[in-house]
């Protein structure tokens, strides 16, 4: 726990997004947080399909806020910050970010040539158990047909002695983070998060160990899942509401019978103004109880 508790998240904010580059960081906030987020990356030879989604991951505002209340995260402007930063860079901290991307298209050069090879001795290793076929002796040319024929290719010339070697072509890499570019290991003026309005119900459930992900398709605000997604289905499809809010009787007859038809609990829950003062979802998060219910639909 030591560990999860010093690493320091990136969260770059790009108009008005909470995105996570580093694969580093989306496995820690997952592993110690219980913070899944949503693919939303796509291949750079595939731009326009949207079946394999890849990094960056896009945060809820809630998310990100309980990132920086625990003090695993921070949020970094993406337009100020990082541009700012690149523009600082002395030459020779660039030439090193350069040689480490050429160093990655080296190493996948040689990935791809040891696939390749792989692929070659397979075929080969075919051909040498097929029988061979006999072949027919070559047919005789004379000296003049030799001469004059169109198949005769030139000799390639000799390369001048001035050119330069020229180095071996190598496939592009794009990277998914510029963090070897960054060489701040602290903070730079982190920028604050307004609080959600579901950030009581969303923190009440990550309290408790619960995972969540968007519940657009069932209805609701969150899945809310037991442990990680990948093992588990979601229990409940989750709302939140304002304490005082009024919540019309279709909406929980509507939601009931919907979370029974998918074999999830519907639940929602609020925030109890704190005493004192009533809960506006302002910067101060925390001071209320969030209480929540389950409604089922069992019959008439």
């Amino acid at each position: 726990m030591a560990a999860s508790t010093e690493r320091q998240v990136r969260v770059s904010r790009v108009a008005g997004r909470y995105l996570v580059f580093d694969i580093d960081d989306v496995v820690h906030i997952r592993r110690h947080y219980g913070i899944c987020a949503v693919l939303t990356g796509t291949m750079p030879q595939n731009p326009t399909q949207n079946l394999f989604l890849g990094l960056p991951v896009e945060l809820h505002a809630e998310e990100a806020r309980l990132l920086v209340d625990k003090g695993a995260g921070y949020i970094a402007d993406e337009l100020t910050d990082h541009l700012s930063q690149l523009s600082s860079m002395n030459p020779s901290t660039r030439k090193a970010y350069l040689q480490h991307l050429k160093q990655q298209r080296r190493n996948a050069q040689q990935v791809f040539d040891e696939e390749k090879a792989k692929v070659q001795a397979k075929h080969q290793g075919k051909c040498k158990a097929k029988p061979a076929a006999v072949a027919e002796p070559p047919a005789a040319v004379t000296e003049t047909e030799e001469d004059t024929s169109l198949f005769d290719t030139p000799k390639p010339a000799a390369p001048p002695l001035s050119a330069p070697p020229k180095e071996p072509s190598l496939p592009g890499v794009t990277p998914t983070t510029s963090r070897p570019l960054l060489p701040a290991p602290t903070p730079p003026s982190p920028v604050s998060i307004s609080r959600p309005a579901n950030y009581p119900l969303y923190q009440y459930l990550n309290a408790r160990g619960y995972y969540t992900t968007p519940g657009l398709r069932f209805g609701g605000d969150y899945s809310v899942y037991p442990g990680d997604p990948f093992r588990y289905h979601a229990h409940y499809l989750a709302n939140s509401y304002g304490w005082d809010e009024e919540v019309a009787m279709l909406d929980l007859v509507a939601s009931g019978r919907l979370g029974t038809a998918v074999k999830k609990s519907f639940l929602f829950g609020a925030e109890k103004p704190a005493e004192g003062g009533a809960s506006d979802g302002g910067d101060k998060g925390g001071e209320g109880e969030v209480r929540v219910f389950c409604i089922e639909w069992a019959g008439m």
